[in-house]
C-alpha cells in the first residue's frame, strides 16, 4: 500500500527497524527551576503570592514532574519538525504527534536533587502500525526514559511515554464561488 504523501511502507518499517535512542545531559538548576515554578506557581505550592516565590534549596528533592523542564536536545531551528518538536523519535511522513498516555515511577532511596548533574537515556521500546487497511494510518511510539543522577547505579526517575502519530490531511477543496443574480447560480 503507498500512504498519502509518497511514502511506501517498507520505507517505514525500515524506520520502525532501526535503533533509536538519544542521552542527554542536565543540571537541575535554581533558575531553570525557577522559571518553571514562576509559570507553574503551583509546584512549590507558592500558590497564594506566586510573584513572591522562593527559589528551590540546593539538595532539595526535585517535586515529581519537574524533570520534564530538562532533558530537551538542543536543535537549531531548521532541523525541527513543522510542529516545533525534535524528528528523531518521529516517524517519517507522520507529521502530526499527541500524546497518548504515559507513567513515570519515581526512587523513593535516589530522588533527584537541586543542584545535581544527572543523564537522561531515551529509547524507543515499542512501535506499533494501526489503521493502515482502513485508510487511517497511525503510528503509536512507545518511548522509554531513564532519568541517572551522576554517581548513582540506578535511575532515579523511569518514565514511558506514549504518542500517536498522524499523517498531515489532505488539503480540503475550497468551496466553489457562485453568483446569485437570481435564484439561478452560476458557479465559476
Amino acid at each position: 500500500m503507498l500512504l498519502k504523501r509518497f511514502l511506501s511502507e517498507s520505507a517505514l518499517d525500515r524506520w520502525i527497524s532501526t535503533p533509536k535512542q538519544i542521552t542527554l545531559r542536565d543540571t537541575f538548576s535554581v533558575e531553570r527551576l525557577s522559571d518553571l515554578y514562576i509559570t507553574l506557581p503551583t509546584r512549590d505550592g507558592g500558590r497564594v503570592r506566586p510573584f513572591a516565590i522562593a527559589p528551590p534549596a540546593l539538595s532539595s528533592p526535585l517535586g515529581f514532574g519537574s524533570h520534564l523542564a530538562f532533558f530537551h536536545p538542543r536543535n537549531p531551528e531548521r532541523d525541527l519538525r513543522a510542529d516545533g518538536t525534535d524528528a528523531e523519535f518521529c516517524p517519517p511522513g507522520f507529521t502530526r504527534r499527541m500524546w497518548a498516555g504515559g507513567r513515570m515511577r519515581w526512587s523513593p532511596d535516589d530522588p533527584l536533587v537541586v543542584g545535581s548533574r544527572a543523564t537522561s537515556h531515551s529509547s524507543i521500546g515499542a512501535v506499533e502500525k494501526k489503521g493502515f487497511d482502513g485508510g487511517s494510518p497511525m503510528i503509536f511510539v512507545k518511548q522509554h526514559i531513564e532519568v541517572t543522577t551522576d554517581g548513582q547505579a540506578t535511575p532515579s526517575v523511569v518514565e514511558e511515554r506514549s504518542h500517536v502519530y498522524l499523517q498531515q490531511p489532505l488539503p480540503k477543496k475550497s468551496p466553489r464561488k457562485g453568483s446569485s443574480q437570481s435564484h439561478i447560480f452560476e458557479f465559476e
